[in-house]
């Protein structure tokens, strides 16, 4: 017996890994429809007190509207939350803050502090892991199209740019999302 059909199958397999591979990697995403700008570059006189704190009831609400059958759901790990939850910030306050919010009437500071669009309640762990991260150096470990999605929402809401690394690392998260047709 010959070993060409086992090479054949063999080359198809290798073929077909490298194309999947390739596309994997160079297939960009769709375009989120959000300014970019070169870089963050870092601001002076960030003061997370600038966007006046918690309104009141804020948490409280983030919090209701994640429970799922009693449960808080997390969509950071799309799991049910573990004990120790905290408010998160989609869009960093210092990220917005370097990228154009230090400019913005505290009024404004304090409504994108407060909106629901731009919070998740989320494991702390990982909200401290984020820290002020954008997504070029931190995802969350699972649901990374709908990070970057609502991420998107809230640059476009709020007419925030986003660094151009940021802005591909967001794309590339979403590259494969017309197969389930979220939008």
């Amino acid at each position: 017996m010959s070993p060409r059909p086992a090479y054949r199958a063999y080359l198809c397999l290798l073929i077909t890994a490298t194309l999947l591979y390739a596309a994997y990697h160079l297939v960009p995403g769709p375009d989120l429809g959000v300014a970019t700008v070169p870089a963050r570059i870092p601001q002076p006189g960030y003061v997370r007190e600038d966007f006046g704190g918690w309104a009141p009831g804020t948490r409280e609400k983030v919090k209701d509207a994640q429970l799922v059958n009693g449960l808080l759901y997390d969509p950071y790990a799309r799991s049910p939350a573990p004990a120790r939850v905290e408010v998160d910030h989609v869009f960093p306050l210092a990220a917005a803050w370097d990228l154009g919010a230090a400019a913005w009437p505290r009024e404004k500071k304090l409504a994108f502090a407060n909106d629901p669009l731009n919070l998740v309640a989320t494991d702390r762990a990982l909200n401290q892991a984020k820290s002020d991260l954008l997504p070029a150096d931190w995802l969350p470990p699972a649901g990374r199209c709908d990070y970057a999605l609502r991420l998107a929402a809230v640059a476009r809401k709020y007419q925030l740019p986003l660094p151009a690394r940021d802005y591909q690392a967001m794309r590339h998260q979403c590259r494969f999302d017309f197969i389930v047709q979220r939008r």
